[in-house]
Order: C-alpha cells, then sequence, then structure tokens
C-alpha cells in the first residue's frame, strides 16, 4: 500500500497532508476532473444539435475534442447512406493535417506552436490526396480562420469528405468540433458550401450552449 501511495503522490494525484500518514487528493486529480467534466459537458450540449443535423442531412455526424495533444472522438452518429463511416469513440487521430478537425486546431494555434506541431508529426502521405506541402495548408489555416470551417477532400480516407467547424467555450477558446462526414458519392464538391453552413450553424449554437458569446460581426467574443 506504501509503494502504491507513493506512486500516486508522485503522480499528483494524492498529496500527503502531515507526518500522521494523512493523505488528499492531489491537484493532479482534480484537474483530470475537471477535464472530464467539460468533455462531459461538451457531449451532452452538443447530442441534440448532432441528432438535428444528422436527421437533417442523413449524413453522419462526429464529435470531437483535443486532449494532451490527442484529437479524440468523442461522439458521432452514424450516417443512412449505406457506408459505414463508424470511428469507435474514444479513437485518436493522429494526424492533424489529414483530417477536418485537426486542421481547425492547427488553425487556431500560434504559428510557432502550429510550425512545432507541425515539426513533431510531420506531415505524412496518408493518400494520395494528402496535402504535405507546408505553404499550401498554411493558405489552408487561413481559409479556415476566415471562412469558419475546415473542408477535407480524402485526405485521411479515400471516397470519404468532410467538413468541420471550431465549436467555443464561454472563454472563447476552441472546446472541440462538430464535422458532417460522408462517402464521395453523395458528398459531391459543389456541396462543401452548403453543409458548411448547416455545420456551422450547429456548431454557434453549441458554442452558445457551452457559454461562448458572439459579436456583431457575427464571430466569436474575444
Amino acid at each position: 500500500m506504501a509503494r502504491i501511495l507513493g506512486v500516486l503522490v508522485e503522480r499528483g494525484l494524492v498529496t500527503r497532508t502531515d507526518e500522521r500518514g494523512l493523505y488528499r487528493l492531489g491537484m493532479q486529480l482534480l484537474y483530470l476532473g475537471g477535464r472530464l467534466e467539460s468533455k462531459l459537458r461538451l457531449r451532452y450540449v452538443a447530442r441534440p444539435n448532432m441528432e438535428a443535423l444528422a436527421q437533417k442531412t442523413g449524413k453522419t455526424i462526429e464529435l470531437s475534442t483535443l486532449d494532451r495533444d490527442q484529437l479524440i472522438l468523442i461522439d458521432q452518429i452514424e450516417g443512412e447512406e449505406g457506408v459505414r463511416l463508424f470511428t469507435r469513440i474514444g479513437s485518436a487521430y493522429p494526424y492533424f493535417h489529414a483530417i477536418g478537425a485537426g486542421k481547425i486546431y492547427l488553425a487556431h494555434r500560434e504559428q510557432k506552436k502550429r510550425n512545432e506541431a507541425l515539426q513533431k508529426i510531420g506531415l505524412p502521405m496518408i493518400t494520395k490526396y494528402t496535402i504535405t506541402d507546408a505553404e499550401r495548408l498554411e493558405k489552408e489555416f487561413s481559409d479556415i480562420r476566415a471562412n469558419g470551417f475546415a473542408f477535407e477532400d480524402q485526405e485521411l480516407r479515400v471516397g470519404v469528405r468532410r467538413v468541420v467547424a471550431p465549436i467555443y467555450d464561454s472563454h472563447a477558446k476552441l472546446a472541440g468540433c462538430i464535422g458532417i462526414a460522408s462517402p464521395i458519392f453523395s458528398f459531391a464538391y459543389e456541396d462543401k458550401e452548403e453543409l458548411a453552413e448547416l455545420v456551422k450553424g450547429a456548431a454557434k449554437r453549441i458554442s452558445e450552449g457551452m457559454g461562448a458569446a458572439w459579436n456583431d460581426g457575427g464571430g466569436i467574443g474575444r
């Protein structure tokens, strides 16, 4: 038992209070609990908006968030198009440059931190459509910030397109992403703008549910 407690103390999960051997919850455990609570709240607020979007489009709806520099799928509603895009909830996407939600997170980082992240993960070619040119990616990041959504065109999986929008919290920080995913036979390139408006509307409603404020120009309050 003493050894187990020693490991817990070392990891910040519990803290020794005095020489009598009493312990209390550590800050790391409280931090982990806070992270879990925020993700549960995001999922709770997002779910009815995801259901409405799935009913309207018939396509797969995905909710993701960042956890310790990993992009995690935390909820999903499968589409009605006869092709399974289902990914297990809790799965991590390692290639930020190849998926819409990852592009959203990269676009929201400061230039220096974005460069560090890209250098760390590299720019591997996942499919023949994956963007591996740094300058072209920077142009995409600029477009994401300007237009409020990211578009993924078969870059992670051949035959699949996604359009993804950012969700913000009450501190105007990126809380997660909501996306529409679909096989290309029912998601033509020309559908991008229409689906983008739908997913942006859902993201705005979820953001408001998370306490985010929107300015007069229609953007997130700062």
